[in-house]
């Protein structure tokens, strides 16, 4: 679904957008629609995932019901998160900051493998690999895990970062180095780079 035909239910998302919280009393009437045209297309969207309801108590009369986008709904509107990182980035590159990008990187490296120490504490190799591939499909980065002859092949064929890495290969560093630092692993070699123009990452892990 994408924000811009003018149908019903497109008109119900940009109303509660840009109005808040609605009612489908308010709505039928900011529409100038019935009450159960509203209530159709709320219950699809609902299901949908792209609002959610809440019960507001009222002083008077009986507690009245109101929609709010989620997440998802919110996601139908243009975003620019990812052009303003590059552009941000960029800046730091051409006032002379190069360095800092890398830093900016590396720390963050740094922080993941602390956030999931706990997780890792006293872990085998194979069970790091196992916590490493659940964080990366959390993630978004749609990981395969393979063993063969005796090395593990991890692929990701998404890369949520895709635009900032083909300007900024410190990404795809910062990367190989968070795989190799997490796992302990002897070595991690790149076969393949998304950011390249290849149709994955392709990472080689070799444990002794």
């Amino acid at each position: 679904m994408q924000i811009g035909e003018n149908s019903t239910r497109d008109m119900i998302l940009r109303l509660i957008k840009t109005a808040g919280r609605q009612s489908i009393l308010k709505m039928a009437r900011k529409l100038e629609i019935s009450e159960m045209a509203v209530r159709k297309h709320i219950q699809v969207l609902e299901k949908d995932g792209f609002i959610t309801s809440a019960i507001q108590r009222q002083t008077k009369g009986r507690p009245s019901k109101l929609y709010q986008l989620t997440a998802k709904g919110e996601d139908l509107f243009p975003k620019k998160y990812k052009q303003l990182s590059v552009e941000l980035l960029t800046e730091l590159k051409s006032m002379g900051y190069g360095h800092l990008i890398t830093e900016l990187f590396s720390r963050k490296k740094s922080r993941l493998i602390h956030q999931y120490e706990f997780k890792t504490a006293g872990k085998s190799f194979s069970e790091k690999l196992q916590i490493l591939e659940e964080i990366l499909l959390h993630e978004g980065f749609m990981p395969e895990v393979r063993l063969e002859e005796g090395q593990v092949h991890l692929k990701e064929f998404n890369c949520p970062y895709i635009e900032t890495a083909e300007e900024f290969k410190q990404i795809c560093r910062s990367e190989k180095e968070f795989i190799k630092d997490f796992l302990s692993a002897d070595k991690v070699d790149i076969k393949s780079c998304m950011a390249a123009g290849d149709g994955c990452c392709h990472y080689i892990i070799k444990q002794d």
